[in-house]
């Protein structure tokens, strides 16, 4: 069974959705630079609607130790994703201030970049590999591929999650390819940034089985 997470939820209705068909975690994104980014202090019923059924991931760039602490106390996340250039001793002391499990997002172009991927594998509970962040990305377009190949060159110890441009179209070939467990879809399930489509949520899910 593949672990799916959604990430870049906005809307309760989406969340809804996201829980009716079982998806393991809900990623919202604290990042202002983001078209998907949610505002903590006004969206409570939101944060409140996944309790206890499904994941939920506070997506951060850089932050703060004064946001992370806001954000956490209104939003009580399951995970906390890094997205920034945290290095392995931010993460570490970010999971242990704030006694949530830690999500490390790394960009895998060649096999050298593994060499900065052990790094990490000592100080976070997940590591995710994603498609490098750019401009295009949070500014809601469809993000880059990895090259799938590569992951299974990964030899740690890590849970990891596949993640970049991702869709119901090319999961199947993903999964497959790169013998990835758990993967990490955002614009790939939209109809625009930041709107969820039940229908190619559906049908990604049912290319995971």
């Amino acid at each position: 069974m593949v672990e799916v997470k959604i990430c870049g939820i906005t809307r309760e209705e989406d969340l809804t959705k996201l829980i009716e068909l079982n998806v393991s975690w809900a990623g919202f994104v604290f990042y202002k630079k983001s078209v998907r980014n949610v505002n903590h202090n006004n969206n409570k019923r939101l944060f409140d609607i996944g309790k206890n059924k499904i994941g939920k991931v506070a997506l951060f760039v850089d932050p703060e130790d004064s946001f992370l602490e806001s954000v956490i106390e209104k939003v009580n996340p399951d995970l906390i994703q890094l997205h920034g250039s945290e290095n392995p001793e931010r993460c570490s002391y970010i999971r242990k201030k704030f006694g949530v499990p830690v999500m490390k997002a790394l960009y895998v172009r060649d096999l050298d970049s593994f060499k900065k991927v052990s790094k990490f594998e000592n100080f976070v509970d997940r590591l995710l590999f994603d498609a490098k962040l750019t401009k295009e990305k949070l500014n809601g377009g469809i993000t880059e591929t990895l090259n799938w190949e590569l992951l299974n060159s990964y030899k740690g110890n890590k849970d990891w999650l596949l993640a970049g441009g991702l869709n119901h179209k090319n999961v199947k070939e993903a999964l497959k390819i790169s013998n990835a467990k758990k993967i990490d879809v955002s614009s790939g399930v939209e109809k625009a940034p930041g709107i969820k489509c039940e229908l190619l949520i559906k049908k990604l899910i049912d290319k995971t089985k």
